[in-house]
């Protein structure tokens, strides 16, 4: 019992490092990372609670275990109830034949006393959807003129005072070069 419970200990290990690390930019990695961490947390500690012999030591490791858990419980809540709402006001399709799409979107955040915008790369559906930042607003700043792909690789982004900004995107991790935040409201 304890050879299985090791061995799966050790896979949802596995998963909550990749659910942290998040190479994919998945729109649902907060869920999943908390998730995948907790149940780690909870097999190990058991797996640790069935190979130590000692009663004072197994009392010990439940004890940790259970302060752990819900120590990261609290973070994994506040970390998902403080991450801002994503609503989307529209989309720009991909070039032809590709998965990728822009979404322009008024972020929701308790941090901003206005609306704030937000220009995001996604691709899949789904709990598969990606999602990654292209051009991130400031808060009462005015949604960004036009969102568009220069290429399959690059795509461009014009604020509301007419500054252009392109960056990099990878089509399959979705990793973006750079994230632009600009930092005036009044101007590039």
């Amino acid at each position: 019992m304890r050879l299985g419970l090791g061995m799966a200990a050790l896979v949802v290990v596995a998963v909550a490092v990749f659910a942290v690390l998040d190479p994919f930019h998945l729109l649902v990695a907060p869920w999943i990372a908390g998730i995948s961490v907790g149940l780690a947390i909870v097999l190990v500690m058991l797996w640790v609670g069935l190979t130590v012999r000692r009663p004072l030591a197994k009392v010990l490791v439940a004890a940790v275990g259970a302060l752990v858990t819900l120590g990261w419980a609290a973070l994994a809540w506040a970390s998902i109830a403080i991450s801002p709402g994503l609503e989307v006001l529209r989309e720009v399709p991909g070039p032809e034949g590709s998965r990728l799409r822009l979404a322009v979107v008024e972020v929701e955040t308790l941090a901003t006393d206005g609306p704030a915008y937000s220009v995001r790369l996604r691709a899949g559906s789904g709990l598969l959807t990606q999602d990654s930042p292209v051009w991130v607003g400031l808060g009462e700043g005015a949604e960004p003129a036009e969102a568009r792909f220069a290429d399959g690789r690059t795509v461009e982004v014009v604020s509301s005072a007419g500054c252009g900004y392109r960056s990099t995107v990878t089509p399959v991790t979705l990793d973006v070069d750079p994230v632009h935040h600009p930092l005036r409201l009044d101007g590039c």
